[in-house]
């Protein structure tokens, strides 16, 4: 997928994802996603690295894949 920007606010990234910012924070909070990586604070609004945030999907569906 292709992106224009790198950096969206958190809002932005709910609607292009419908992802939430809960689970976003959350996310920060278990320490899967890292400030300055997937996601940093600038002037008390969190933004998001859409494509570290899609490599981070992509990695951790292979890290967690069901093996039978």
């Amino acid at each position: 997928m292709s992106h224009p920007m790198k950096w969206v606010k958190v809002k932005k990234y709910e609607e292009l994802t419908g992802d939430t910012a809960a689970s976003v924070h959350a996310r920060r909070r278990a320490g899967k996603w890292r400030d300055g990586a997937q996601c940093k604070v600038v002037d008390d609004m969190l933004w998001v690295n859409l494509p570290a945030a899609e490599k981070w999907v992509e990695s951790w569906e292979q890290n967690t894949a069901v093996r039978g």
